[in-house]
């Protein structure tokens, strides 16, 4: 810098007098090298204006002279920049040679006319740091005259906008991003929202990409790419690995989620967006929220070449982001909710129609039953015993029970898939409803209940379907009978007004008042109510809400725990409410009725019997009365209660008692031996006995044997670590049941050491259970739903002057304008926030506060009018160099339809949840209610058969084998029943396993089979697999199986057994030379029920494969098959080699 003279100094004090930087440096400054001479020659003008400059607080410069030699005060120092050290006293034009073609012109016209010029908010690139940056400016270039009035300078006054400009720009794409992405619901829409927000606003963002994660691998795929072509500059569409990070580090910040700036300045033809120059810089940030330890995935954002990535950008590019992660996370968490309701969905159409055809086809072994049965018991085969007819009729009532559960598991799942079909026709429902009700007088009288039956004539002919109407009647008899232990049951119908009205009443135990509102839900009981007996699919009521509700009419119930109970069902008169369609319409579904006799006689058998059965002759070889055993057997059906005792009598003196509490007390009267007892049974149930027992000092060390429907190692597990000894599955052998009644008499004597060991096996059990339990409890802490969406209203909080500007959807979200709402924060939070969220808002503002860091807060907004809107605020604090918080920057959006569209999707999945937890339970009920009458009379035909079959004609003979092979046939269809229907339920963690565990296991329960039919079985080198060693033990079970079943005929089987390794899984297969199948029916097979041969022929359920599909399914592999008829078949399926 140039010094003056001496001389000069006296009159540079009097005119830059001042305590300013640029005061102190025009004093020093030797202006004589200046075209301006020395400040004690210069004009009064120029004195006066250079004074006021000084002095001015606003920013200001100016140029003076035919040099246009520039000026500035203190106010204008920042925007010099790097010009600072020298652009004082040096011409104008070479001060802001870059904007000289944008200023030249306008200062000219000053200089020229004398007429003042105005800008607002020109765009300016100065280069003021060292390169071209973007600014924005507010000025007026104003004319200065000398003391003779000629023009001779100009004075300008600036303001900056360029924070202001930028930041209302970025703004902008804040908010438009928030309205495009708000409705978003999958990934592909957000991706879509973001790439028009771009296209509409690219200054700050040039280009921009998103990876995310992709497979196991967690590869990084190109999800999109907004501005540039990646395949024509040849860019990474995947990256895995740091191999893949060029030219940016994606996988880095994917990893440790820490923001990295990319150099681009080496890569060739780069868009270059709204600018004219391609960006050199590129930020590259984690898809990823405050809180989070794993990205969504990693944007790529090209920045812009004439900005610097200060806080402020940094900040902008962080809210962006954050709002692009927002509404992902929201998409996937939408998106995975809609998959699992489908999922549900599929799952609840899949059991229904799964419920449906396993009904058609257990009727028809039913019809092979029931019809020998009746031949035999009308004497068409000669004529019986008095014994034998006693074991048909138990046989024949089992059978007409099994029929009438068929039937009524075909009617739900007809209800439950919409398919019920009603014929409406005129009835004389007085006459109907008093024959239905006059079928149980017999039943009610013999159990010592007054019964009454009062029908009125009706005006006219009731609209009904009468086979419903009859399921109706009798539904409700049977349950007034079932809870009625003593007093009165009594039935009306009469008309009142329009309806015909029909009640049952009875004296009954009532049903409590929490009870009432879930009476009518499908296999719901009532825990602990006593009654005659615990049978029952639970069905029964419901199924006649949703009969009436097809009539158009209602049920309603009024009940008093210890009172009874009244059942009211209310239909219309007239058709008019009916579909017409179905007035007087012709089935086209077979019937399901089956009268008033299976009722009757299912109730009939719960009344109590003789306290002691009959005593059966004994056989060669039976103990001496002195080695006798003392059974007590505890069951609630009657007729199980008759065959087990009869099976029992010839060697050991036997109780009988209809349940657990009646089983405490003939305990208490004289302790037995072995007690036997079914678990479901009403009043005290069979592990509330077993309970009682081991609490007892006097009967700890009673053998108890467990018997139940319920299959499976599950339910074993439950009974023998409730105490239990045993726990034998219905149906079982008389042999398997004698055998173990033996066994544990004559054990009973070493108790104590039995006792010891059984109590250690069960810790194992329990602590094996209670690992799993914590298992699934953590799987379930680690599973999270949000959804995320975004909103509009936009604001900036000055914390210095706890001053708040709002734009964007303020009315939307608040109900009021801009300009009404307060202007302070605490004003904002007593005005607009919830009560209730006020404490919880101001407690996250001053933590935020505290520790500076980007945050999300939930909370509820009252708006103007008193509506009340769910909103997400998302804020990010905005710092100066010194660390201190300048500004807080967010958005609030309205999510309350998205809330509500999650609720009412949650409550939809709930209720999703509860129907498939309903057909599992029906699933458990129908196997106990199904196996028990299959059991009975499969063991009495072929009890007859061997004690009788000599006394029958041939005829006699060949009804009996029809009977043993119809109930054979029904037996293997309920068990493959079964086991596909616990397929559905959740298995055990999978295991590291060898493949030869449960190959040979499969081979041992096939050993008799195998030997009998010269079978021979090849097992190659097996791998070890995950998996569940039970489910893959029946998978290669049914297939050695179907293979041995399936052979040529004078050929024996051969059946080879392999393994090979298919990248990362291992594809196993089982081929045998039998018959082979047809390429037509190589899918087909798979289907339930699907048979290619009739059941003359090969004997099976058509569940086999399903079952192994359905096996290999969940253990995520896939299965097929390759044949050739009469060449043998080969079995595909691949199994994970590795943890699923």
């Amino acid at each position: 810098m140039p010094h003056p003279a001496p001389s000069d100094q006296n009159a540079a004090r009097e005119i830059f007098a001042g305590t300013g930087e640029m005061s102190a440096r025009m004093r020093a400054f030797d202006w004589s090298k200046t075209p301006l001479g020395p400040p004690d020659t210069w004009p009064q003008s120029l004195k006066t204006t250079v004074r006021i400059l000084l002095t001015s607080r606003f920013a200001m410069w100016m140029l003076w002279g035919e040099g246009l030699t520039f000026f500035c005060n203190d106010a204008y120092r920042p925007t010099l920049g790097v010009k600072e050290a020298w652009a004082l006293g040096s011409p104008s034009d070479r001060v802001w040679a870059e904007i000289w073609d944008d200023i030249g012109p306008r200062i000219q016209h000053v200089l020229e006319t004398g007429e003042a010029t105005w800008d607002e908010d020109l765009r300016l690139f100065l280069e003021r740091s060292g390169y071209p940056e973007e600014t924005y400016h507010t000025f007026s270039y104003s004319p200065l005259a000398d003391d003779r009035g000629h023009i001779t300078g100009m004075l300008c006054v600036v303001t900056e906008e360029s924070e202001r400009v930028v930041g209302e720009r970025r703004l902008r794409m804040l908010r438009d991003l928030a309205a495009r992405s708000g409705e978003a619901r999958t990934p592909a829409e957000v991706l879509a929202a973001l790439r028009a927000c771009l296209e509409a606003e690219a200054h700050d963002l040039p280009f921009a990409l998103v990876y995310l994660p992709e497979g196991e691998e967690e590869a990084l795929q190109l999800a999109a790419a907004v501005g540039l072509d990646p395949e024509r500059l040849g860019l990474p569409l995947r990256m895995l690995g740091a191999a893949g990070d060029a030219p940016w580090p994606v996988q880095a910040v994917f990893n440790d989620l820490v923001p990295r700036v990319a150099d681009l300045s080496a890569l060739p033809d780069l868009p270059t967006g709204p600018w004219d120059r391609p960006p050199t810089q590129a930020l590259v940030l984690p898809l990823a929220q405050a809180g989070q330890t794993r990205a969504a995935g990693v944007f790529v954002a090209a920045l812009n070449p004439y900005r610097p990535l200060d806080e402020d950008y940094r900040g902008f590019l962080g809210l962006f982001v954050g709002q692009v992660t927002a509404a992902l996370k929201g998409a996937n968490a939408y998106e995975e909710e809609r998959r699992r309701a489908e999922a549900l969905a599929e799952l609840d159409r899949a059991k229904t129609a799964f419920f449906a055809n396993a009904s058609h086809e257990l009727r028809t072994p039913l019809t092979l039953m029931l019809g020998p049965l009746e031949d035999l018991l009308t004497g068409d085969a000669g004529p019986l015993t008095a014994r034998q007819q006693e074991v048909l009729e138990m046989a024949h009532r089992g059978s007409l029970r099994l029929l009438r559960l068929v039937n009524t598991l075909l009617d739900f799942s007809r209800l439950e898939a919409g398919r019920a079909q009603a014929s409406y026709v005129p009835t004389d429902l007085a006459t109907v409803t008093a024959d239905l009700a006059s079928s149980f007088r017999s039943a009610m009288e013999r159990a010592g209940l007054r019964y009454g039956v009062e029908v009125s004539p009706l005006s006219e002919p009731v609209y009904v379907d009468p086979e419903m109407w009859e399921k109706v009647v009798l539904n409700l008899l049977s349950n007034a009978f079932k809870f009625t232990l003593s007093g009165e049951v009594a039935v009306t119908l009469a008309q009142e007004g329009r309806e015909a009205v029909l009640r049952v009443r009875d004296s009954g135990v009532g049903i409590p008042a929490a009870e009432l509102g879930r009476l009518f839900e499908r296999f719901h009981r009532v825990e602990g109510q006593r009654g005659r007996s615990f049978e029952g699919t639970g069905i029964g009521l419901a199924l006649v809400r949703e009969i009436v509700a097809l009539h158009g009419g209602r049920v309603e119930v009024q009940s008093a725990e210890g009172q009874g109970t009244t059942f009211t069902v209310r239909l219309p008169l007239g058709s008019a409410h009916l579909p017409p369609e179905r007035l007087g319409a012709e089935r086209t579904l077979s019937s399901t009725a089956t009268g008033a006799l299976p009722y009757v006689e299912e109730a009939l058998r719960w009344l109590p019997g003789e306290a002691r059965p009959e005593t059966l002759a004994e056989p060669e070889g039976a103990p001496l009365p002195g080695e006798r055993g003392q059974v007590l057997l505890v069951d609630d059906n009657a007729d199980l209660r008759d065959y087990i005792a009869r099976l029992l009598a010839p060697q050991h003196d036997v109780r009988v008692v209809p349940d657990g509490q009646a089983a405490l007390e003939a305990v208490a009267e004289a302790l037995p031996d072995l007690v036997i007892t079914d678990v479901m049974m009403p009043r005290l149930d069979g592990f509330g006995l077993l309970r009682a027992l081991r609490e007892n000092p006097r009967t700890r060390e009673l053998p108890v044997i467990m018997l139940s429907a319920r299959a499976g190692e599950e339910a074993r597990v439950q009974g023998l670590m409730a105490g239990a000894d045993d726990y034998l599955v219905k149906p079982f052998s008389a042999r398997e049941l004698l055998a173990k009644v033996g066994a544990h008499l004559a054990l009973a004597r070493l108790r104590r050491e039995a006792l010891a060991r059984e109590q250690a096996y069960s810790a194992e059990l329990e602590a094996r259970v209670a690992e799993r339990a914590r298992e699934v409890v953590q799987w379930r802490d680690r599973y999270e739903v949000a959804v995320r969406g975004a909103g509009a209203l936009i604001y900036d909080w000055d914390p210095a002057t706890n001053g708040i500007l709002y734009s964007g959807a303020v009315e939307h979200i608040t109900g009021y304008r801009a300009d009404e709402l307060p202007g302070r924060l605490e004003d904002w939070t007593e005005r607009l926030i919830h009560p209730e969220d006020r404490a919880a808002f101001a407690h996250e503002i001053e933590r935020v506060l505290a520790t500076g860091e980007a945050f999300q807060l939930g909370f509820r907004v009252v708006r103007r009018d008193g509506t009340v809107l769910d909103v997400e605020d998302d804020g990010y604090f905005m710092r100066d160099e010194a660390g201190r918080v300048r500004h807080m920057v967010g958005f609030v959006r309205d999510v309350t339809e998205r809330k509500r569209a999650e609720t009412a999707l949650r409550q939809a999945n709930e209720e999703l949840s509860r129907s498939n937890a309903e057909l599992e339970r029906f699933a458990y009920i129908a196997s106990h209610d199904l196996q028990e009458p299959i059991r009975t009379v499969g063991s009495f035909a072929g009890l007859l058969a061997r004690r009788y079959g000599d006394v029958l004609d041939e005829r006699g003979r060949q009804y009996l084998h029809t009977v043993e092979l119809g109930a054979l046939r029904m037996k293997t269809l309920v068990d493959d029943l079964l086991v596909f229907s616990r397929l559905n339920a959740a298995h055990p963690p999978f295991q590291l396993l060898d493949l030869n565990v449960p190959v040979h296991e499969a081979l041992a329960r096939l050993d008799m089979t195998l030997q009998e039919t010269g079978a021979r079985v090849t097992v190659g080198d097996l791998p070890t697999v995950y998996g569940d060693p039970s489910r893959l033990a029946q998978l290669f079970q049914n297939l050695i199986a179907n293979a041995v079943k399936f052979r040529r005929e004078g050929v024996p089987p051969e059946v080879t057994i392999g393994a090979a390794r298919a990248g990362n899984l291992w594809h196993l297969t089982v081929s045998d030379n039998g018959i082979g199948i047809e390429q037509a029916y190589f899918t087909r097979i798979f289907e339930m029920f699907q048979r290619l041969h009739s059941r003359d022929r090969y004997e099976g359920s058509g569940l086999g494969l399903a079952i192994c599909q359905k096996i290999v399914a969940q253990h995520g592999g896939q299965m097929w098959v390759e044949s050739t008829p009469g060449a043998g078949s080969t079995f595909h399926f691949t199994l994970s080699g590795g943890a699923p």
